[in-house]
């Protein structure tokens, strides 16, 4: 597992190369310099194991690691003390597995909810999560929502199952106290919106 830090996407040495090529001509016009807008830094994994690239926040930095689930490897990652509210997202994917488009809402539907049977959702709500289409990035799959528990404290989890065209599946996951699933929305955009693979 590698990681790298980037700046608002770009890798650093790619950062500075753009300023240096984005600097004037000598003697055309010029707008006035709008007010320099600082871009938050991400943290770049390229996990091996998985296949994938993965973009963590960076501003404080997230812990993560790398750990066999169910003897399989899955990228844990951590927001940092004191971050509000606590997050928690993981990662996985099935190098070895192939998935139709026809087949991919069916196959997202039932990891979503088998996913939610490991959050201790009874049998009967298991039935009735809404399983939507949904995309990040690169990847188009499915998304659910739903209410569980995680170490006995009520948590809001999000499920998502995609891929991208040609490419193996993968399944990422997050989850944060009760009530406070809505405030995730840019750490999945900045997150799972970036994932790639290798």
């Amino acid at each position: 597992m590698k990681a790298a830090v980037a700046v608002g996407g770009l890798r650093r040495r790619a950062f500075c190369a753009a300023a240096l090529a984005g600097s004037s001509l000598p003697g055309l016009a010029q707008a006035p310099a709008a007010p320099a807008r600082r871009l938050r830094e991400m943290q770049i994994f390229e996990v091996g194991e998985l296949g994938l690239v993965i973009w963590l926040e960076n501003q404080p930095p997230w812990e993560a690691r790398l750990i066999q689930h169910r003897g399989r490897p899955q990228f844990v990652a951590e927001s940092p003390m004191h971050y509000h509210p606590p997050l928690v997202m993981t990662f996985s994917g099935w190098r070895e597995q192939s998935v139709s488009e026809g087949q991919m809402l069916a196959v997202a539907s039932k990891a979503i909810r088998r996913a939610s049977e490991n959050f201790g959702v009874s049998p009967g709500r298991v039935r009735s999560i809404a399983v939507q289409p949904a995309s990040y990035g690169v990847l188009s799959g499915a998304e659910g929502r739903f209410t569980g528990r995680a170490d006995g404290v009520p948590v809001d989890v999000a499920v998502f199952v995609g891929q991208a065209s040609g490419r193996f599946p993968v399944a990422l996951s997050l989850y944060t106290i009760a009530g406070k699933i809505q405030h995730a929305s840019e750490i999945l955009r900045r997150s799972w919106g970036r994932l790639s693979y290798l």
